[in-house]
């Protein structure tokens, strides 16, 4: 039977090694090396293979994603010793393997290649979590190797050997050091493909119409507390723009997973002020990038835009955030829900409906301010039909999203506009013609994309 580890990795700091390595006094060398086919079906699979030479033992390891990753990894592990340097697939439990993974190993055992290494230091120890249960934590330091490529490894991993999750939840937290969210394969993986870390844009995960409403939040809040967790880190590390638009991206999606689950969901609000209480900064410096970026800005904006990223890197660097994280992560792992005696595809047509009432309600607003109004119902409305959307055939859903996307577009192209000319006045700078222009064809065509939405068919009801 496959083991079931559950893992929880956080970024190291020099000063957090000195500070955990009495928690961890054994130390050896730990060398892996990953394989997979040339067109990597084990990684399109979800599956990492390697093998290990871990202080003097020689261990083959097949993991597979087995939940949503959003900083808490759930993962089937099968784990054999071998005699050498050497792998020995028809020792995995095959079947098994197949039945969990989908993939026949002895298929593709022929193809397997070496892909990447890791070659670390680790130290590691037995820690006590909250006297019912125990991890062990691991602190590794040390290289991810593709040919003449090489990345830093310097991390630390907690799995929990018995207790509950929450209990290993609260101990990494009070650790104090940042979530991290892609494994040594993952990472091995895009080294080996020569591609830079980027930001995490919105993947969506694997839903099932048949299946309970709660799985499917489960794993929709999941995929956009990872996409949030990713792009923080990179926030903190890289200066590219982008890092910032796809954490925005994630908790909005976050917040809209939230409301298009309501009547399921219960003790919401802590997670809703701290989402609330972290956007103005960062949407601050959201405006500042779109204006200097996108709108032609002046010269004396980049003394403005600056201060902003300052600020929203000093928010998702702060310990709120951190704990935010951490309290999302928890507050999932507590099952926050009741389920109704109901599928998705029951529950879906019901909160579609709710919410596209309350956008054609906002409908008519003609100031900024309204519009602005709409743009975040608009928003929201679309992020729920993807959310639902595996309820429905797909050539039901496009005469409905293709309008919504369309009032979406030019709603937003206004709403930087509006942020321009508010900026614009801030810089005590005029604004150029082709604003004003450019403004006057988007109100035209706001009033035709409204009109073509109203119109749209709304696919959740049975026809007739």
């Amino acid at each position: 039977m496959a083991h079931i580890e559950r893992e929880i990795k956080l970024g190291l700091t020099s000063e957090a090694f000195a500070r955990l390595t009495r928690l961890a006094p054994q130390r050896r060398s730990v060398s892996s090396v990953y394989y997979d086919t040339a067109r990597q079906e084990l990684r399109r699979a979800g599956i990492a293979l390697r093998l290990r030479r871990d202080g003097a033992r020689w261990l083959q390891t097949l993991k597979a994603q087995s939940s949503p990753h959003a900083g808490l990894a759930a993962r089937a592990e099968w784990e054999l010793p071998v005699r050498g340097k050497a792998l020995e697939p028809a020792r995995f439990p095959q079947a098994e393997i197949r039945s969990a993974t989908g993939v026949d190993l002895a298929r593709v055992a022929r193809r397997l290649r070496p892909v990447f290494e890791t070659r670390f230091t680790r130290r590691s120890g037995l820690v006590e979590l909250d006297g019912r249960a125990n991890a062990e934590l691991c602190i590794d330091r040390g290289l991810i190797v593709s040919g003449k490529l090489r990345e830093k490894i310097s991390e630390v991993e907690l799995e929990l050997i018995s207790g509950d999750t929450q209990a290993l939840l609260r101990f990494a937290e009070g650790l104090a050091l940042p979530l991290a969210y892609e494994s040594k394969a993952e990472r091995g993986y895009r080294l080996a493909a020569g591609l830079p870390r980027a930001p995490r844009k919105w993947r969506m995960p694997e839903i099932d119409a048949a299946g309970a409403p709660a799985a499917a939040f489960d794993a929709l809040f999941s995929a956009a507390l990872a996409q949030v967790g990713v792009n923080s880190a990179g926030m903190r590390t890289s200066r590219d723009p982008e890092y910032l638009h796809q954490l925005r991206v994630g908790l909005r999606r976050l917040r809209s997973a939230l409301r298009a689950f309501a009547p399921i969901l219960k003790d919401v609000k802590p997670l809703t002020r701290s989402m609330r209480a972290f956007m103005p900064a960062l949407g601050a410096a959201r405006d500042w990038d779109v204006f200097t970026e996108r709108l032609g800005a002046v010269r004396t904006a980049r003394a403005r835009r600056e201060p902003a990223r300052r600020a929203a890197v000093a928010v998702v660097a702060s310990q709120e955030f951190q704990a935010f994280l951490f309290h999302s992560l928890r507050w999932l792992q507590s099952r926050p829900w009741r389920e109704p005696d109901a599928t998705l595809r029951d529950f879906a047509p019901d909160r579609l409906e709710g919410l596209h009432r309350r956008t054609v309600e906002a409908l008519g607003g003609k100031s900024a301010r309204r519009r602005h109004k709409l743009r975040i119902r608009v928003k929201r409305l679309r992020y729920a039909c993807e959310f639902f959307a595996p309820c429905f055939p797909a050539a039901a859903l496009e005469p409905y999203i293709g309008p919504l996307a369309a009032l979406q577009d030019v709603l937003g192209e206004l709403n930087d506009i509006a942020v321009a000319r508010r900026f614009l006045k801030a810089l005590d700078a005029g604004a150029p013609k082709r604003l004003d222009a450019r403004e006057r064809q988007l109100i035209a065509a706001l009033r035709a994309a409204r009109q073509r939405f109203e119109s749209a068919p709304q696919y959740w009801w049975p026809p007739g």
